[in-house]
């Protein structure tokens, strides 16, 4: 039975909520810059790397209920389970969201990506096994290199 229907968004001028800045929030982040998405990351303390980073807006405080209220898109990417699990009991049926401490609690997976000159390669999992679409990716990786 198939759970989850792949797809690829435009995130022109959408905003994106990232709660948290610590490595996890980094990588998503990174991953969003260049869509055109408007980024904002809130978080009490920031890592210089995800400051550092071109056109996003930073809040520095912890997350506040009202955070959520306008983004397209929400990420939990927090150390801390808690704070993860309030963000997401804050999200409306309309918005997506991904928690990255607790995958079961999204709307929203983020598969493994491989990008090149013409192509968008996603692979992602119907059980969520993320260590399975890493290697699935790397097995692309070598396939593509190799042709």
């Amino acid at each position: 039975m198939i759970k989850h229907y792949p797809l690829t968004l435009n995130l022109q001028q959408k905003k994106v909520l990232v709660v948290g800045a610590g490595r996890v929030a980094l990588r998503v982040i990174q991953g969003l810059l260049g869509t055109g998405a408007m980024i904002t990351v809130v978080a009490p303390k920031i890592m210089p790397e995800i400051v550092e980073l071109p056109d996003i807006n930073i809040v520095e405080r912890p997350f506040e209920n009202t955070d959520t209220q306008q983004a397209h898109i929400v990420f939990a990417a927090t150390d801390d389970p808690e704070v993860n699990e309030e963000v997401g009991k804050t999200v409306e049926q309309w918005q997506w969201f991904h928690d990255t401490s607790f995958a079961e609690a999204s709307n929203l997976y983020i598969p493994e990506v491989i990008h090149t000159d013409d192509l968008v390669i996603s692979v992602s999992t119907e059980s969520l096994d993320a260590t399975h679409a890493k290697q699935v990716k790397e097995q692309i990786i070598e396939f593509l290199q190799n042709t």
